[in-house]
């Protein structure tokens, strides 16, 4: 793992167009491409523990938003803990309409960009906070906007990929409306996640959790893969009565027998139900980007969820 000074060196680097330290991890994802309000109410979080994945922090948000007070983040990304206190110091710092526009690379047409993307003027009303919340979060990011350009920040160092606005709001219940952001505004100065900076298919987690999310790394691997770091966390990290949230699949149907040679494992339903049969506790639908956007309530999306009795 990077000491600080390597993170912020290789950052600027990349920043300079020296790709070679661009590795597949390095970029993060600015929001979400799951649902993860639309997943939140299969998981009870009052009083438990939750362990989960994801660079851009929304699982962390929507948790703590949902009750979760015990929170750790299990993430590869090097930049993942610098980018969620950003999130957290701007919505303490910034109104509704401010993050919306500082954050999202679409706000009125998916065709042009928001110009106040990633503002410096915009990050000057949001460093403070954010060096109360975690100095080196402040660091980094006050390092890379006093030497490049807000917009050439957000193409070096993430993912391009993002979600019309529509989209984005209807996966993240603290962005939902002004009232929920608000709600969370409220509280979020109470919030404390542990992050742990590791690949979760290797190495070691110290802890017993109640809650566990592992976004979409089922697509990651092969499947026998896969059920070695599911026989792994069950054994050494589920507390009993505890979930998992092992799957996330984008337009998939659980009973579908259709697929071609050149999927990845986890979206060849058939073999998923032999390879993980014993682990899919429940299976539940959830609105994936195109129903939010055409406002039909088709649960195109599917998430995969074990119950530990």
């Amino acid at each position: 793992m990077d000491s600080f000074e390597t993170k912020l060196y290789k950052a600027s680097a990349i920043c300079d167009g020296q790709f070679k330290y661009l590795d597949e991890f390095s970029k993060m994802y600015t929001f979400s491409t799951e649902n993860v309000s639309g997943y939140m109410k299969h998981f009870d979080f009052d009083g438990k523990r939750l362990l989960t994945v994801g660079s851009s922090g929304d699982q962390v948000l929507n948790s703590f938003m949902n009750g979760a007070r015990d929170i750790t983040l299990f993430d590869i990304n090097p930049y993942a803990k610098f980018y969620v206190y950003l999130k957290i110091a701007s919505i303490v710092s910034l109104s509704y309409n401010e993050f919306i526009n500082f954050f999202f690379k679409h706000t009125e047409s998916p065709f042009r960009d928001n110009r106040e993307m990633f503002s410096r003027n915009t990050f000057n009303k949001i460093k403070s906070t954010l060096r109360l919340f975690d100095y080196e979060s402040f660091l980094f990011f006050d390092e890379l906007f006093s030497l490049y350009d807000g917009d050439l920040i957000r193409r070096r160092l993430f993912d391009d990929d993002e979600d019309r606005c529509a989209v984005i709001k209807g996966f993240n219940s603290y962005l939902r409306d002004e009232d929920s952001y608000n709600k969370l505004k409220s509280i979020i100065k109470k919030i404390y996640f542990k992050y742990v900076e590791g690949n979760i298919f290797n190495d070691k987690i110290d802890g017993k959790f109640d809650n566990i999310f592992l976004s979409n790394l089922s697509g990651l691997v092969k499947l026998d893969e896969f059920r070695n770091l599911l026989e792994r966390l069950d054994r050494d990290n589920l507390n009993d009565n505890g979930s998992i949230l092992f799957g996330y699949l984008w337009d998939t149907k659980f009973n579908s027998d259709k697929f071609k040679d050149d999927w990845r494992e986890i979206y060849r339903m058939p073999v998923v139900r032999e390879k993980l049969g014993d682990f899919i506790s429940e299976h539940h639908g959830v609105n994936g980007y195109r129903d939010i956007l055409w406002e039909e309530d088709r649960k195109s999306d599917l998430v995969l969820i074990y119950r530990k009795k």
